[in-house]
C-alpha cells in the first residue's frame, strides 16, 4: 500500500481518504504540528454520502512541535461508506500508512 501525505493548510477542510479508494486499511496515521507558534486545535472525523459527519476526535489540542501518532484500531473504518476528513486551526502534516 502506498503512503498518503498530506500538508494541510490551516482552516482547510481536507479529504484524506475518499469513498472507495484504493487506501483501504490504515495501519497508523500521524498527524504532525508544523506551527511554529502556536497549538493546533484538530479535529478527524469521518462523512458519509448524505454529509454527515462522525468525529474520532474533535477540538483536540496538539502543542507547538508535537506529533500525535494513531494506531489502527483508532482509526479504522469502512471507505466504501466514509470519507475521511481533516480540520485544523493551524498548518498540520498528516502521513497515512
Amino acid at each position: 500500500m502506498t503512503d498518503l501525505v498530506f500538508n494541510i493548510a490551516a482552516a482547510t477542510e481536507t479529504e484524506l481518504i475518499d469513498l472507495g479508494s484504493e487506501k483501504s486499511v490504515i495501519r497508523s496515521m500521524i498527524i504532525a504540528n508544523v506551527d511554529g507558534s502556536n497549538a493546533a486545535v484538530v479535529a478527524l472525523y469521518l462523512k458519509n454520502a448524505g454529509g454527515t459527519d462522525f468525529f474520532i476526535f474533535k477540538n483536540l489540542n496538539i502543542p507547538v512541535g508535537q506529533t500525535l501518532k494513531l494506531e489502527a484500531d483508532e482509526v479504522s473504518f469502512n471507505n466504501q461508506i466514509y470519507n475521511l476528513y481533516i480540520l485544523s486551526t493551524r498548518t498540520v502534516d498528516v502521513i497515512i500508512n
